[in-house]
């Protein structure tokens, strides 16, 4: 009888009797894999009282306590040769909101312990005293911090200074790791996000900017980004440094050595240090190349007793092909951004000439974009910091 019965059945009920079994028996769709994100690891909680106490001033914009997590990702490095890096998340203790992801690129650091993952409220910290206040706002975002490549887990690695291409990389690699972190842990992100950074951070900030507008414009949407004090005219920061004939301020002609020993290397000029550097200087850099820290050298802080002459003038008059298309290729103030731009910048920066943000505001309104240049006063480049987060802080309320 039973057969019978079934061979009276409609197809329909035929084909939804069978579909019912076989969803039976498949069970849930698994999880696919992230793509990015390898691992995470909650290393600390921040009450909302003890974020107001960094700053009385600060108190009545904090709404939260934070969750901070270190996560380990997979990112490029150089463009097709997976590495891992690291970065921070920090979560606001409020799961009630959907969040825009804030992307915070760090400035200029020198050692290990200063880098976003390696979080900790102590000393000047950057990730501490900014990131964790981004996180605790009234308005709700979740910081994302990339380490950068050379520091964190990629420590074996010397950090590209000043790198457009693995700064974007890596920045942009770390968000959508960001992006699947909080899918895991079913937290409620935006495609819109927000970008900030100052001095490289600044700079790895309009870099990342462009590379999501250029190569991820499906993934994320840039709703305002808000570079500080970056050397986004690389070619007309090089010549600005190569005409000063003074002592510049503690560590910042390391800091042109730095980025031109990278362009050296990741582009393949390697010219010997003696082409780029004074007799004296090239044996001191040497010496500490070897022994691993670059930084280590004592060298001059005048650019015209560090720098070898001849260098100096290949790159004045623009003679020295190489170099001068390294520098061109790190350029990134010389095109469209879709969204918003606000450039944030001191007149008396000493060490990353204002005329970078100029630069960046003309070129830019010359193509039709959004952009507008906010001066930080006439502070040199390390007082301007602080500034520079008040002012983002009223940007990022709004």
């Amino acid at each position: 009888m039973k057969q019978i019965y079934i061979r009276f059945l409609s197809p329909a009920l035929v084909v939804l009797f069978l579909l019912a079994a076989c969803s039976k028996d498949k069970g849930p769709e698994p999880t696919p894999a992230p793509e990015y994100l390898i691992s995470s690891e909650n290393v600390t909680n921040v009450s909302a009282g003890d974020i107001k106490a960094l700053d009385p001033q600060l108190a009545p914009f904090i709404a939260n306590g934070v969750k901070v997590y270190r996560i380990v990702y997979k990112t490029d490095f150089p463009e097709g040769n997976e590495i891992q890096a690291s970065g921070l998340i920090i979560v606001p203790d409020n799961d009630k909101d959907q969040f825009t992801m804030l992307s915070f690129q760090h400035g200029t650091i020198t050692t290990q312990e200063e880098a976003p993952s390696a979080y900790q409220p102590v000393g000047n910290m950057e990730a501490y005293l900014a990131g964790t206040v981004g996180a605790a706002l009234a308005k709700p975002y979740l910081v994302v911090m990339p380490d950068y490549i050379g520091y964190g887990v990629s420590s074996d690695l010397a950090h590209p200074y000043i790198d457009k291409a693995s700064l974007a990389s890596a920045s942009l690699d770390m968000l959508r790791a960001a992006k699947e972190f909080a899918k895991a842990n079913e937290i409620n992100v935006k495609k819109e996000i927000r970008l900030l950074g100052y001095s490289e951070g600044g700079y790895a900030t309009m870099a990342l900017h462009q590379a999501i507008q250029e190569t991820a414009a499906n993934e994320f949407t840039v709703e305002a980004s808000y570079p500080g004090a970056g050397t986004y005219d690389v070619v007309g920061t090089a010549k600005w440094v190569l005409s000063q004939n003074t002592d510049m301020p503690a560590m910042a002609a390391s800091f042109y050595m730095w980025t031109l020993l990278t362009y050296n290397q990741l582009y393949g000029i390697n010219a010997p240090l003696t082409e780029l550097l004074t007799p004296d200087n090239a044996v001191k850099v040497g010496a500490a190349i070897a022994s691993g820290n670059l930084l280590a050298a004592d060298v001059s802080d005048n650019p015209a007793e560090l720098f070898a002459p001849v260098f100096i003038q290949g790159i004045l008059n623009e003679t020295n092909a190489p170099f001068m298309n390294a520098l061109r290729a790190n350029n990134v103030y010389d095109w469209k951004p879709n969204s918003p731009v606000i450039l944030f910048h001191s007149s008396g920066d000493d060490i990353v000439p204002v005329l970078n943000a100029e630069n960046a505001e003309s070129a830019m309104k010359s193509k039709g974009a959004d952009v507008k240049f906010v001066s930080l006063g006439v502070y040199n480049h390390r007082q301007a910091i602080q500034l520079y987060i008040a002012a983002v802080l009223q940007e990022l309320m709004k």
